[in-house]
């Protein structure tokens, strides 16, 4: 858990799936349909050779109509939106058989993840990492990415939507790259439904989940859903398991007014394997080929593959709960009101030995220890009032209003004696003694925001966003005695402004093209809960310019998307001198995303994506290592992904799907120095879906079906090793609706 070190964190990883899976869900466990343009099909079946009707499952269309609270409080959809947003379902991420959050998230264009259990389930896209990508639950922010976030079971969750590019206008300090939102499912009034999934894969990996929504009368909805994850992983003493409880109550007296309460609980245990050591190649017997290459000449042996060296009393627990109070009230036609109180509580325990260094002068591993606990409490308040009104006879919508948080977060840390053990037969041991230093954060932090959208014609949108903050950061250290570390304590007010300008045109009733240009703000070298006295610098500075087009294709047979982007961070941190750092470094990054579907036939589908990012440091040295990586590319961001599935629906006239992806990496390197490299890898998957009758369907997969050996990442503060990628998975699962 090296992020409680170290002002700066890039951790990223490569894993990613492309897949096409299909496990028929009923289309009432689906949030709420969006109305879509007229020319896009919304039927959701297709009919067998016998007339009976199977739901498409692997197939979903890019819904540019359908309305998204990610981009935008204004009720834009993705169409009328300046930027890129990309989004999967609840029906897409059950039926491709993605468990967690991560596996989900990635299978999206450009997006890629480490998953380490140090900083578990973070990002990378357009060039950036870790705490650079903001990650919101609901549409709240609840601290730094790599400090709070957690894998999540998916059956629990209606939709992820990620945008790209700097966020802060929405959102505040530490969305640069983009934001990452995972929204719970809740309760409707439209029916009664409940599901059920159960499956069983390689590793003995099992995933349960249970849930469903009940209309208790015309007034009162309510919801509840249960998920249990496990796996004993690939690698030896590496298992991990999670359990998700959510639960919804909408109370909606009138169509004007409602109140929603739900709690999310979660409890996990996550996988303790930290990555294999890179070794000389004198001493590998098997060295695996083609995944890395190291200016060195270290490389993975084959022999250790599978072998982890953590203590054998390793920890990585966390318990977390939210309860979150939703009100909307729209006393007229033209005004809503809506306010939303949360309040989050969330205990975490890392207890490992973490980097793993091959000695040449012992041929042993040599391991640290490390541990870290955080106690957690934030409570915040969220209020916004939508205005609907004509400026000089233009339509016009304007959304104003105010956030604050208050947070109370005590780390506690300590770095004990380390030890050595054998490469190919490492004896685990115990983690030892506990003597921890504590490291109090508080802050209080109110922020005013508006947008508006004006359609200055029938085809032309402008839309505008400002957000301005103030942080009171208080920080404050104690020494392994007790007493107060007053040279490395401090406070200090922060006070950030960000804006968007964007203006989005209709070419054609079904291609609409857009521009924006967008800013962002996030700290110098560390995320906000780990900012240092030394670090006192104001928030780094970033700018983005994006234009692309957004059209549907086919008579709403197929969509394209294509956005180009120039982000520019300024004022990173970067060492000046031995023994001096200075926020003068710069970081820049272009690129182009492309994506599309297609229906080609009424059972034959195509979906695939392909993106492109120049990602450079202009002026950096990495101040952790005093490497001039000044034109180096920044860790595990990969130059080229492509992601390509496809879905053949009734096969021979029987309720049959069969499909499969290809997820394909580029080239990253795995250090700021860029000597380094994580050579490119594509995996595969396949699918075959049967369903029995219209309440239970059966579904076969294999991931990686090649059994690739691949580098997934390599993290900057763990330089001796990498984390490799899991071998071929085999899993049968079983879907039922009742």
């Amino acid at each position: 858990m090296r992020k409680a070190l170290f002002s700066l964190g890039f951790r990223t990883s490569s894993f990613a799936l492309a897949v096409c899976i299909a496990s028929p869900v009923l289309a009432q466990e689906s949030p709420p349909k969006p109305t879509t343009s007229a020319n896009v099909p919304t039927d959701q079946t297709a009919s067998t050779d016998e007339g009976q009707d199977i739901t498409v499952t692997g197939w979903r269309l890019r819904e540019l109509d359908k309305q998204t609270s990610t981009a935008s409080r204004l009720g834009l959809s993705i169409r009328e939106t300046p930027a890129t947003i990309d989004q999967i379902g609840a029906d897409e991420i059950l039926t491709r058989g993605f468990r967690t959050v991560e596996e989900a998230t990635v299978s999206l264009p450009g997006v890629i993840s480490g998953g380490s259990p140090g900083d578990p389930s973070l990002f990378s896209m357009r060039g950036f990492t870790g705490e650079q990508i903001t990650l919101l639950h609901n549409g709240l922010y609840l601290g730094p990415a790599n400090m709070i976030n957690r894998p999540g079971n998916t059956f629990n969750i209606a939709s992820i939507d990620v945008l790209k590019g700097p966020a802060s206008v929405l959102y505040g300090q530490g969305a640069v790259g983009g934001a990452v939102n995972t929204v719970n499912k809740s309760a409707d009034f439209k029916t009664d439904s409940a599901q059920a999934l159960a499956s069983y894969a390689s590793f003995e990996t099992v995933s349960l989940g249970i849930g469903g929504n009940k209309v208790i009368n015309d007034n009162l909805a309510g919801r509840l859903d249960v998920s249990y994850h496990r796996t004993s992983g690939f690698v030896d003493r590496a298992g991990s398991n999670s359990f998700n409880v959510t639960g919804d109550v909408i109370y909606k007296p009138t169509d004007t007014f409602s109140v929603e309460l739900n709690v999310d609980y979660l409890r996990d245990n996550l996988t303790t394997y930290y990555g294999t050591p890179l070794v000389p190649a004198s001493f590998a017997t098997d060295p695996i080929k083609g995944i890395i290459s190291a200016a060195n000449g270290y490389v993975i042996d084959n022999r250790l593959r599978f072998t982890n060296y953590n203590v054998s009393d390793n920890r990585a627990h966390s318990w977390q709960v939210w309860p979150r109070l939703v009100v909307i009230w729209s006393p007229s036609d033209s005004v809503t009101l809506t306010n939303t109180a949360y309040a989050f509580h969330a205990e975490r325990q890392w207890i490992n030995a973490e980097n793993y260094v091959f000695n040449p002068t012992t041929k042993l591993i040599d391991r640290d220890r490390f541990f870290v606990f955080h106690n957690q409490d934030l409570f915040g308040d969220q209020f916004s009032a939508a205005f609907k009104n004509q400026i000089f006879g233009l339509e016009n919508k304007l959304v104003v209003g105010v956030d604050y948080s208050h947070l109370d977060f005590i780390r506690s840390r300590g770095f004990p004696d380390g030890d050595s053990v054998d490469p190919v037969n490492p004896v685990p041991g115990l983690f030892g003694p506990i003597v921890p230093r504590v490291s109090p954060t508080r802050w209080d932090q109110i922020a005013l925001f508006g947008e508006d959208v004006l359609s200055i014609t029938p085809k032309l949108k402008i839309v505008t966003g400002l957000r301005g903050e103030w942080l009171y950061l208080t920080r404050e250290n104690f020494n392994v005695d007790g007493s107060f570390n007053a040279g490395s304590s401090f406070k200090r007010t922060y006070k950030p402004m960000n804006y968007r300008v964007g203006l989005v045109y209709d070419l054609t009733k079904n291609i609409t093209a857009y521009a924006s240009y967008t800013t962002g703000k996030d700290p110098v070298g560390s995320n906000i809960f780990l900012v240092n006295a030394n670090q006192n610098f104001g928030l780094s500075s970033s700018r983005q310019f994006e234009a692309g087009l957004k059209a549907d294709l086919m008579n709403g047979r197929g969509s394209i998307t294509l956005a180009a982007y120039d982000i520019k961070r300024e004022n990173i941190l970067t060492q000046v001198a031995i023994d001096t750092v200075s926020n003068v470094g710069a970081q820049t990054s272009r690129g182009v995303e492309f994506s599309s579907e297609i229906k080609v036939t009424r059972g034959w589908t195509l979906i695939g994506s392909a993106t492109y990012v120049d990602a450079k440091y202009e002026n950096f040295v990495d101040p952790n290592y005093g490497v001039n990586a000044s034109g180096n590319r920044p860790a595990n961001v990969p130059m080229f992904t492509a992601k390509f599935w496809t879905t053949v629906q009734h096969i021979a006239g029987l309720p049959l799907e069969a499909g499969g992806g290809i997820n394909y990496i580029g080239k990253r390197y795995g250090n700021t120095a860029n000597d380094l490299v994580l050579k490119p890898y594509a995996t595969g998957i396949v699918y075959v879906t049967y369903e029995v009758n219209r309440n239970v369907s059966v579904t076969g997969r294999v991931n990686n079906l090649w059994d690739k050996k691949y580098a997934q990442w390599a993290d900057i503060y763990y330089p001796a090793q990498i984390q490799l990628g899991e071998p071929r998975r085999i899993e049968v699962s079983a879907l039922v609706r009742f």
